[in-house]
């Protein structure tokens, strides 16, 4: 008998707000005392930055005067933290105030305090869960196949990819930040400008990553490499090639300048490919960078030189404290489970605070496009 094959893409993902649900998870536990005011609240149907500007519309409060760990999407249920300091909230009338006004936009679940806020940077996870509807009723073949493909996927390392969010309508936001660069556009909003020139160092990472997923999960000499865990502890190392080791430094005392390299040496240690990740550098002030004479830094040096911005563009990012990061170049989530329930496929998984599910959502619509034999 002859077999026919069937292009069929079996699910559809986001068609409802409930689909899509992040959950923010901190990295420590609160204090309950302290100067900083903690809310954990749920969003619908909202982007974090339209809660953040409806209570700085209401009190009159400066965008610096909330804190959060980082930006969730509009179409999707989404709880995380935000925070503001006891010296703001007496000028609005305290927690009262400020809770009241952040019902009207949302839904408050938890309060607390603490003795430091979060911020963009904090390591917090963020739990993932994912349902996928079916577009016909799955035979137990599909349902099958369905599952083990998923689990198969879920099983290696992702591109850490900037999510097209970042990067906004048709990708204005990057080439905005360019512009700003080279002095071609200004913006009065200070979050705005940096958001945008950091957009567009977003950008050139990316567009170094999918350089480096040609050889897969290959390490370089001089690579910066960041243990994922023990990442709270800015426990970042050399790579050296000839010994397969990583030469362990602190980062935690940072020169001000606007490159920098390795230096302060704790120990060497064992390269453990299953926990240790290259990075590679969001470029701006007060950037950690591969040492020059290495493989790692040559490359490094070959995206400053291509990508060079003027002495006054320099002065710019250092008057707005635009700082550089190194970020991991492959993640690998964590706690997933998958379960198929009736026609839906329910999925679950646990990302750090410096990746986007985005990358494991495009993945997810390549692979559940099968080929089912007849």
């Amino acid at each position: 008998m002859e077999k026919k094959y069937i292009d069929d893409r079996l699910f559809s993902f986001k068609q409802k707000s409930h689909d899509f649900i992040v959950t923010e998870e901190l990295p420590f536990k609160l204090a309950n005392e302290g100067d900083v005011f903690f809310v954990f609240f749920e969003k619908r149907n909202l982007n974090t930055m339209d809660v953040v500007k409806h209570l700085c519309n209401a009190f009159n409060l400066s965008r610096l005067s909330l804190w959060i760990a980082g930006l969730k999407d509009k179409k999707a249920i989404t709880r995380q933290w935000i925070c503001i300091y006891k010296s703001a909230l007496k000028k609005i009338w305290w927690e009262n105030a400020f809770l009241e006004s952040l019902w009207e936009v949302a839904k408050v679940l938890d309060t607390g305090r603490h003795t430091t806020p979060i911020g963009m940077t904090t390591p917090i996870k963020n739990g993932f869960y994912i349902k996928l509807r079916a577009n016909k009723a799955l035979s137990v073949k599909e349902k099958d196949i369905s599952n083990r493909k998923i689990l198969s996927l879920f099983k290696k390392w992702f591109p850490n990819l900037f999510g097209n969010q970042r990067f906004g309508i048709n990708g204005i936001n990057p080439q905005q930040g360019s512009d700003i660069l080279k002095w071609k556009l200004k913006l009065k909003d200070k979050k705005d400008l940096v958001f945008k020139v950091q957009a567009y160092a977003s950008k050139l990472f990316n567009e170094y990553l999918h350089t480096r997923t040609k050889k897969w999960l290959e390490i370089l000499d001089g690579d910066i490499i960041i243990d994922t865990e023990n990442n709270q502890k800015n426990q970042f190392g050399l790579y050296q090639a000839k010994t397969n080791t990583v030469k362990l430094f602190d980062d935690t005392k940072k020169d001000q300048e606007f490159f920098r390299y390795p230096k302060n040496f704790k120990e060497e240690v064992p390269f453990n490919k299953d926990t240790m990740i290259a990075t590679w550098p969001v470029i701006w002030y007060n950037l950690l960078l591969a040492p020059k004479e290495s493989i790692a830094g040559n490359k490094e040096q070959g995206l400053l030189e291509k990508n060079w911005i003027s002495e006054k563009s320099l002065k710019l990012c250092i008057d707005y404290k635009i700082y550089g990061i190194r970020r991991p170049l492959w993640v690998f989530p964590q706690k997933v489970s998958v379960h198929i329930q009736q026609d839906e496929l329910l999925l679950n998984f646990t990302l750090p605070w410096w990746a986007y599910a985005s990358i494991m959502i495009d993945e997810l619509e390549k692979t559940l496009w099968v080929k089912i034999s007849n």
